[in-house]
Order: C-alpha cells, then structure tokens, then sequence
C-alpha cells in the first residue's frame, strides 16, 4: 500500500515546477514566446506564457488522475505499475519541455533556438523510470497455475477449434477517426490524407479475426487481409485456462502489450488466459473460453507424454 502512494504522489510531483516556473519566468519572458521549432533549429510557432502553462498544468494534472484511477482499480495487477510508469513519464516529459522552452526564449529572446537544452525532456521522460522503481515489482504469480479440465481426446484423435472474432467498439471508433481527418484533409491540410492510413490499418486488422486451436497451438489472424497477429506455439503453453476479461486490467480495449503479458480485448466478458513459459500470459476475449482452453490442455499433456 505504501509503494502504490508513493508511486501515484510522484507521479502528480511534475505539477510543481509549471508552478514554480510561473512564479519565476513570468515577468522576465518575452509576450508571445517560442513554442515550436523547426527542422533548422528556428522557432515557427508562438503562443503566450499562460497558454504554455495551462497546457503543461492540465497535463500533469490528467496524468495524476490516470495514477489515481490505477491505484483503485489496477493496485493488485501488473497494470498498476505500467500505467504509473507512462503517466509519470508523460508528466515528467512535459515539465521538462516546460522548462526547456522557458530557458530557451530567456537566453536569446530575439531568436530562441533548440540547445542543450532540450535535454530537459529527456530527463523528465526518466522520471517514469523512478516511478516505476518505486511502484515496486509486479505481482508475483504465486504457484504453478492450472489448467483448464482437458478435452476427452483418444490417443490418436485430432481435433481443433475455430471461431471469428469481430469488434464494433474498435473498428466504428477506427471509422468515425477516419470520418474525422478526412473532414480535415478536404478543408484545412491536404497533408492529413497521409494519416488516413491509422484508421485503415485499425480496421484491416481488428474488423474480423480468426481464432484457431489446433496441434500446432493457438494463431491469431486478420480475416479481412490474412494477415498473423499472433502465434503460440503449444510447446510454449504451459498452462490454458478460462478468466473474465476486464480491460482495465489488461490496458484497455485492442491489441495491448504490458511487461510480462499481452492480451487481445475486443470486449469485457469470458477470455481464455495462457501462462506461457518464461512466466508470460496471452489472453483473447471470446465466447466459450472453456472449449479452447480444454482443447489446448488435451493436447498439452498428449504432446508431453
């Protein structure tokens, strides 16, 4: 409990120095300052201090909010530690970027430049790192786990499991974004068609995929272009068993990759879970979990017989 405190207080310390930067450099800065840079090392945008400083508020603020949601949702998970070490990166990067910018437009007013001293937000990005240090380690997953009741399978019977999977929540999100920039494209920069491709490749992927289960494992494919997502091979399964999905636990909805364990969430509800070897997990949401799971836990202990 002390290491889950510690870790969401550090992660809302960021706060202070847009604070004590506003206190110091507001009447020494020249009105608008330099807020953007381009490739040659010259600035090309503007905007006033108070705006720079709102802005750097309301994100460290955001931040420290994420972390106290993560503590009350995620403090027994591996996702706890994950999502304060990107919040306190985030918080720590844009303060470093606050005083960055600020030291910039006071050392040359007439003409800011990129210097040394951008490294600021190199070192704010650390600050993740000694939130995630003092977050502690994941939890410890305690003894073997089990598995799920295996399939009656005769000795030289074959089997396999197929389904389709399909998301509404990720792919009507991944089009009303396209809607969005294309909207953009058309009226304000032509260069946003570029962008287009995210949306697209969100829906090529994660419209419909194909689940399968068979001897050779579990695969992972985008049905639409027919392209492997993910492959487990049976001999790294040590374990297949049936859980309730909750996204917040796993990262949130879509592909996501956490330290120790990934997981493919198109919905809250029943999942298969995989212990891998090495300690990793894989989880999928899907109806019926436990046919997958028995089915993978037959071969299993066929193939190591």
């Amino acid at each position: 409990m002390r290491r889950v405190s510690a870790a969401v207080i550090l992660v809302w310390l960021p706060l202070v120095v847009p604070v004590v930067g506003r206190v110091a450099w507001s009447d020494r800065l020249p009105d608008p300052i330099a807020t953007h840079w381009g490739p040659g090392g010259g600035a090309d945008r503007f905007s006033s201090f108070q705006a720079l400083f709102v802005v750097t508020l309301l994100v460290g603020a955001l931040c420290g909010g994420i972390a106290l949601v993560a503590a009350a949702r995620l403090r027994s998970t591996p996702g706890f530690r994950f999502a304060v070490t990107a919040a306190g990166a985030t918080a720590g990067g844009t303060a470093g970027a606050f005083v960055a910018t600020a030291q910039m437009n006071l050392a040359d007013p007439a003409d800011p430049r990129l210097s040394w001293w951008l490294v600021l937000f190199v070192v704010g990005l650390a600050w993740g790192l000694v939130v995630r240090q003092v977050a502690g380690p994941s939890p410890a997953t305690g003894s073997a786990p089990e598995s799920a009741e295996p399939l009656p399978l005769g000795p030289d019977e074959r089997a396999a499991f197929a389904t389709t999977l399909s998301s509404p929540l990720l792919t009507g999100a991944a089009a009303l974004t396209g809607a969005v920039v294309l909207a953009l494209a058309l009226t304000v920069s032509p260069g946003l068609w570029v962008v287009l491709l995210v949306p697209l490749a969100v829906t090529l992927c994660f419209a419909r995929i194909r689940v399968t289960v068979d001897r050779r494992g579990l695969r992972l494919v985008a049905a639409l272009i027919g392209l492997p997502l993910k492959r487990i091979p049976l001999a790294r399964i040590e374990a297949a068993q049936t859980a309730t999905i909750e996204p917040g636990a796993w990262g949130g909805w879509g592909y996501r990759i956490l330290p120790g364990r990934s997981a493919l969430v198109l919905r809250r509800g029943p999942g298969l879970v995989l212990h891998l070897d090495g300690g990793r997990q894989f989880a999928v949401t899907l109806d019926r979990p436990e046919v997958p799971a028995g089915l993978l836990a037959a071969l299993g202990t066929r193939s190591k017989g």
